[in-house]
């Protein structure tokens, strides 16, 4: 089988990476090149652009659903903040996927089961408050619980901006935690 190295992550060869990034995200870069190396580049490049992937998909979900009547847009910064804080998390998870799987099989198996898993157990199926108090804890392990909460806090509940600092904060805490885990193994691996 396969193996995933660090010239082919995620079956991606360097050649196309730097192709794409020379088109997209590169100029964000070009302070960060001279003291990181080529290889640090290409990751961070692949990180970047996958980050902006995730948002816009966020971005385009939520226009959506604001011409089907929900008020997203009553509290903008609260907004951008969760969408921003949650895409930092789903990037960093799927580098961390990434980085522990050894075939694009096994990438897609974990991506599949910890969707399966966190988005049950976090409220995206169905609210934590229709649970048991046990299940609703548990939920909250996860960062799905926390994103649905700040989501749930503007959207169905009218709150403003403090609504969400909590919810954005445990994003952003799992995001860091889970990119550092992905660098930490990347390195070692």
């Amino acid at each position: 089988p396969h193996r995933l190295g660090k010239s082919d992550f995620l079956g991606q060869d360097v050649r196309s990476q730097r192709r794409r990034s020379s088109r997209t995200v590169s100029p964000l870069w070009t302070l960060a090149k001279s003291s990181l190396g080529a290889h640090t580049m290409n990751w961070s490049n692949w990180w970047a652009e996958l980050f902006c992937v995730v948002f816009i998909q966020q971005m385009i979900l939520i226009v959506l659903g604001h011409f089907l009547g929900l008020e997203y847009f009553r509290e903008p910064l609260a907004l951008l903040l969760l969408v921003i804080t949650f895409a930092l998390f789903a990037t960093s998870y799927g580098l961390l996927i990434g980085v522990l799987a050894k075939t694009e099989e096994q990438v897609v198996m974990i991506a599949m089961l910890s969707m399966f898993l966190l988005s049950t157990l976090g409220g995206a199926w169905f609210p934590l408050e229709i649970t048991g108090e046990t299940f609703a804890t548990i939920g909250h392990i996860t960062p799905t619980a926390w994103a649905m909460d700040g989501f749930q806090n503007l959207i169905l509940r009218g709150q403003g901006f403090d609504s969400v600092i909590l919810s954005a904060g445990i994003l952003l805490a799992y995001a860091v935690l889970c990119f550092a885990l992905a660098v930490w193994r990347f390195r070692y691996a």
